[in-house]
């Protein structure tokens, strides 16, 4: 049972268990609050080595082109979808779906040897997978039981943890993806040249390869025996099929070159496996019934061959009885005739399917061939009778439609080549396989020049008629994710920033129902339509308020507007208009005071059956009379001198007396 947590992750996920921590990061069990409470998730923290702006900023780039080969990855229906990636506080984050299973490592032991036939099982189901991330140009490099888990329900295998962006924070500054001078892996699962830092796809192999062995013999891959040239040295410790010890033995060579170069490889020496395991018809008492496909021809119902085959040791011809279930009426010859192709095409299926390999071909008897010559031709020419065999359905029109789609996809008129197609489509009752390819491959060219021009909308619809039985289904889910997050996120910054909860609205309307984000996006557009009801209330409340004067009531209500950033923007005009208001009051005028009085006589209530003493305040000293100043004599006016008189000097008599 999961720990629940009081952390939350970007205000939307609730952790309810750490799952696991190391020198990388912290992964987590969350769940989404956003989406219902079941909707569990997985989120990987990873926390980059260094704080330095230049090395954050590769680290980002390069985190972000990881989450595309991730998020490209998901599209394999063995692969848990990455839902969301994001950076937050420098620290980066993966959210990955939830598989609900039991890791392979808890049915591995050394006294819980698996059975051949589940070895056999668990290596084709692991090699579809990596057949389709080797396709993508991505090597897991840490292939081991714990990544490995088998979901409850079905008990499929699916790969997880694809540790390739945790050399985020080991490659310190370096460009590449895949940094070959680290060794990315688990003792015991690496090859040499990844112990080297050197892997190749066939380093996948070889980690798969010491799972199956690991499951035969109940020894731990660490623990390996080897020989003089350090090969593993593990047949003896279990019982198994020559070619199936063959095989793993071959996906664990140490020397890569030895070594199966593509899953694909050792599926097709697993299909022979499969042919050599299954009943040989030969062996014990055993019916083989090959029925025709059902026509609609009214002639026939339900023919079939029924051969059985009894078992001789002494090497004789065994018996055959031919049972033939038919009407009473057959089909009009003229409408049976074979043509001349249809013959070719019948004994060529018939030289496929009686082919043996070289080395077995003198231990397959004379009878049995014989009797496969006889099946073979017979239930073609009941299926020919009926006139609508189901491999030779119209070979003539859909060959010549097939070439003509092509044509039209190579002249890049895709709107043409659509059309042409969906009306063939809708004219076939069978054979439709072959026209699938061509067609699309036309919603994809068309779909991709619509994304070209920003309509995500259109686009989304068109690539959603990639048939899931064509080729190009997987390229069209990963352009389908890709297209509806833009989609969604066009949506959010419509409603967020701009204000256009309609726009917004119809974006999520364009999304298929078959993309993985509708649910995630169906979920948000409802909370976009309850939000934005509650602001637009809010802000009338507001605007009323001050309108009536209360701009205190307006600015409080604004206030509770916190998201998203045009109703914020809303709220923000309305407070401002509200602080003008306040600004613009004309200043209050002071109330009227009556004056105090110096003393009050006591006084006595006038209802004499309830008399009232009030007495008679404190007493106050009396202001002090006006005293008027004594008179004192006033000062003498002022008297100037007399001036001074000039100084007659007499000169006589003397010298200068003149008289």
């Amino acid at each position: 049972m999961a720990k629940m947590s009081d952390k939350v992750i970007a205000y939307r996920y609730h952790v309810l268990d750490t799952l696991a921590k190391g020198a990388f990061g912290t992964t987590y069990l969350a769940q989404d609050t956003y989406l219902s409470e079941s909707s569990k998730c997985v989120i990987k923290q990873l926390k980059p080595d260094s704080n330095d702006p230049a090395f954050l900023k590769i680290a980002r780039r390069l985190f972000e082109q990881e989450a595309r080969i991730l998020g490209s990855l998901g599209n394999h229906p063995r692969i848990p979808n990455l839902l969301s990636y994001f950076e937050s506080d420098q620290d980066f984050f993966l959210v990955q779906e939830f598989i609900d299973g039991t890791s392979i490592s808890k049915e591995l032991s050394h006294d819980k040897r698996w059975p051949q036939s589940k070895v056999q099982a668990f290596l084709e189901e692991c090699l579809k997978i990596l057949q389709f991330v080797h396709g993508l140009g991505v090597i897991h490099r840490d292939i081991k039981p714990d990544n490995l888990i088998r979901r409850l329900p079905d008990q499929a295998v699916f790969l997880l943890d694809f540790g390739a962006v945790k050399e985020i924070s080991r490659n310190q500054g370096k460009t590449q993806l895949v940094e070959t001078t680290i060794a990315v892996g688990t003792p015991g699962y690496m090859p040499d040249e990844q112990i080297r830092g050197k892997p190749h796809f066939s380093s996948d192999i070889y980690a798969l390869g010491a799972i199956g062995i690991y499951g035969l013999t109940g020894i731990r891959p660490i623990t390996f025996e080897r020989s003089l040239e350090d090969e593993i040295i593990w047949e003896d410790h279990a019982e198994v099929n020559p070619v199936l010890a063959e095989i793993l033995s071959k996906m664990v060579q140490r020397d890569y070159r030895k070594r199966y170069q593509s899953a694909a490889d050792v599926l097709a020496d697993l299909a022979k496996l499969t042919l050599q395991s299954a009943p040989e018809i030969a062996g014990t008492d055993t019916q083989v019934q090959i029925s025709q496909a059902k026509v609609a021809a009214p002639a026939i119902s339900d023919p079939a061959v029924a051969v059985s085959v009894k078992n001789d040791s002494q090497g004789t011809k065994p018996e055959l009885a031919t049972i033939f279930q038919v009407q009473d009426s057959w089909p009009d010859p003229s409408a049976a005739a074979l043509k001349k192709t249809d013959v070719q095409t019948a004994v060529q299926l018939e030289q496929e399917t009686l082919r043996v390999p070289a080395d077995g071909a003198e231990h397959q008897p004379r009878w049995r061939r014989t009797a496969l010559r006889l099946l073979l031709p017979t239930t073609i020419l009941l299926g020919a009778g009926a006139g609508v065999f189901f491999l030779l359905e119209r070979p003539n029109e859909l060959g010549r439609m097939t070439a003509e789609l092509n044509q039209l996809y190579g002249q890049q008129k895709y709107s043409e080549c659509i059309n042409k197609g969906e009306s063939a489509l809708a004219s076939l009752t069978s054979s439709r396989q072959q026209l699938l390819n061509p067609l699309s491959k036309c919603y994809l060219e068309q779909a991709n020049q619509m994304a070209a021009q920003k309509k995500f909308g259109d686009a989304v619809q068109m690539v959603a008629k990639v048939s899931d039985q064509s080729t190009y289904h997987f390229q069209a889910q990963e352009k389908l994710s890709d297209w509806s997050t833009r989609l969604l996120q066009n949506a959010r910054r419509d409603y967020e920033v701009n204000g256009n909860l309609k726009q917004a609205m119809a974006s999520v309307e364009h999304i298929p129902q078959s993309s993985l984000i509708k649910p995630q996006a169906t979920l948000e557009a409802k909370k976009w339509q309850d939000k934005h009801n509650a602001n637009q209330k809010k802000i009338d409340t507001a605007k009323k308020a001050l309108k009536e004067g209360r701009a205190e009531d307006a600015i409080a209500t604004t206030k509770q507007i916190k998201a998203p950033e045009y109703w914020k923007k809303v709220a923000d005009q309305v407070q401002k208009e509200a602080e003008v208001a306040i600004a613009n009051r004309p200043a209050p005028q002071p109330e009227w005071q009556p004056p105090s009085q110096t003393a009050a006589a006591p006084t006595w209530s006038s209802t004499p059956d309830s008399p009232v003493y009030e007495p008679a305040p404190a007493y106050q000293q009396p202001a002090p009379a006006y005293q008027p100043p004594a008179y004192q004599q006033p000062a003498p006016a002022y008297q100037p001198p007399p001036p001074p008189q000039k100084e007659v000097v007499n000169v006589c008599p003397g010298p200068l007396c003149t008289q």
